[in-house]
């Protein structure tokens, strides 16, 4: 639901270039091409591997490909290396320069990268082959409206790959139990989770607006969407999680929980993946061959 109180202004304020995500990742030379290349790293090697599976950045070449959020550019810029058309839009004006640096250093083009309002992006219907938002969306005023406007962005066969926060073990255990609970964060707040998630969610703390969902209010987000998957992904901070100065879990028991597939149970992302018509039924394929050729 949306913060009514909320504004877009608040938000934007927010996330300007003191809190840019990831940019603390990497102690070199700030807006150099180190620096950036050292972000990429960071983000694909050691905090979230499964990206570069999950947001198929190789497959895509050809395609119109629009990032809400891009931030610094680190992904956009991995669609753009592998032959993809892409856009970048962001709320704030420091994230849509960094992105077109990020480009410029590295030598690779980009359509258009701009300041945009996810909940009322200036594009035409059916301008895009994929839409990719990443950790951005349950930032916004109007979650629901923005994912109506990545709908009506897609064409006809379009996909969206899009991560929102999880009611996993992080938003829990970590965010309503340690936080809430033991230092009496709930109590504070008079009751209200929402506040306690605002309040705690982010690196700077006190964010305008954490939305945190479970696997119903996510397929009801997605109603427009027939083909749609999801699934719970990142365990990585359960086990660096250090009260008191001591590591929670053993590294074995990390081994354990991702032998036993327990992502799907406790990941704190949910990943979705949403295609805009039903996949093709094998009477139909016929068809669709011969509508090409």
């Amino acid at each position: 639901m949306p913060t009514e109180k909320l504004s877009i202004e608040e938000v934007r304020n927010y996330w300007g270039k003191n809190n840019i995500p990831q940019q603390w990742y990497s102690k070199k030379t700030p807006f150099t091409l180190a620096w950036f290349n050292e972000l990429a790293y960071k983000r694909y090697d050691r905090y979230y591997a499964y990206l570069k599976k999950e947001a198929e950045f190789e497959y895509h070449s050809g395609e119109e490909v629009l990032e809400i959020g891009c931030g610094l550019g680190t992904d956009l810029l991995e669609y753009a290396k592998h032959g993809a058309i892409v856009t970048g839009t962001d709320l704030g004006e420091d994230q849509a320069m960094l992105t077109k640096l990020n480009f410029e250093l590295h030598g690779v083009p980009f359509k258009e990268i701009k300041t945009a309002n996810a909940e009322n992006l200036s594009f035409p219907d059916s301008s895009f082959d994929l839409v990719v938002s990443i950790g951005v969306l349950h930032h916004t005023h109007n979650t629901e409206k923005a994912i109506s406007e990545v709908f009506r962005a897609l064409k006809p066969d379009g996909t969206a790959l899009i991560l929102l926060y999880a009611r996993g073990w992080k938003h829990y255990l970590k965010r309503c139990f340690i936080h809430g609970i033991l230092q009496c964060r709930w109590f504070a707040n008079k009751f209200d989770w929402q506040k306690v998630y605002n309040e705690v969610s982010e690196v700077h703390g006190s964010a305008p607006k954490t939305a945190i969902y479970t696997k119903r209010q996510i397929k009801r987000l997605f109603f427009r969407f027939p083909n749609l998957e999801i699934k719970k992904k990142r365990l990585g901070e359960f086990f660096e999680y250090k009260p008191y100065g001591t590591v929670m879990f053993p590294k074995f028991i990390r081994n354990l929980c991702y032998l036993f597939n327990l992502e799907f149970l406790i990941g704190e992302n949910w990943w979705i993946r949403a295609q805009k018509t039903e996949p093709v039924k094998d009477d139909d394929l016929w068809s669709v061959i011969f509508k090409h050729y």
